[in-house]
């Protein structure tokens, strides 16, 4: 028995380098975006954009911090089951906690920018605007619900 390597099959060869050319072209994509909290940033001319997909959750278990270059985005709700067995007389209540936490790097002071959020259809939309400031930085930022 020889040990001779097999001719690679184009096809499965063209299907992993068309997967390893989206990877590397995108530079924000990762495993958190499959395993916990899918965020998108775009970038406009005057503003920079983060989206992040918040389902199942409301505007009120969300927190949105400024840390220096970071902007924090933390979540929190609370799952609430309910099985009952009319056989067996039994009624259970579950409630369980889900958290998830993401810390999105850039490279600049996020202090005193510009930056505006709004909650609609479970996506967080944060704007941070290119130019202009503010007086009074502000470490947690408001959420607006539309």
């Amino acid at each position: 028995m020889t040990d001779e390597r097999l001719p690679a099959d184009p096809e499965m060869l063209k299907s992993f380098k068309d997967l390893l050319e989206l990877v590397l072209s995108n530079p924000f994509m990762s495993y958190l975006d499959y395993d916990s909290l899918r965020i998108d940033l775009f970038e406009t001319e005057h503003t920079y954009i983060v989206e992040a997909e918040l389902s199942g959750y409301k505007v009120t278990d969300i927190e949105l911090q400024v840390l220096n270059q970071h902007l924090k985005l933390r979540a929190k709700k609370y799952i609430e089951k309910q099985i009952k067995d009319e056989k067996a007389q039994i009624f259970k209540r579950e409630r369980t906690e889900e958290n998830i936490e993401r810390l999105i790097d850039f490279p600049f002071d996020l202090h005193h920018r510009v930056i505006n959020a709004t909650f609609e259809r479970n996506i967080l939309e944060v704007t941070i605007q290119k130019e202009g400031t503010v007086e009074e930085s502000n470490s947690t930022i408001p959420i607006e619900v539309k």
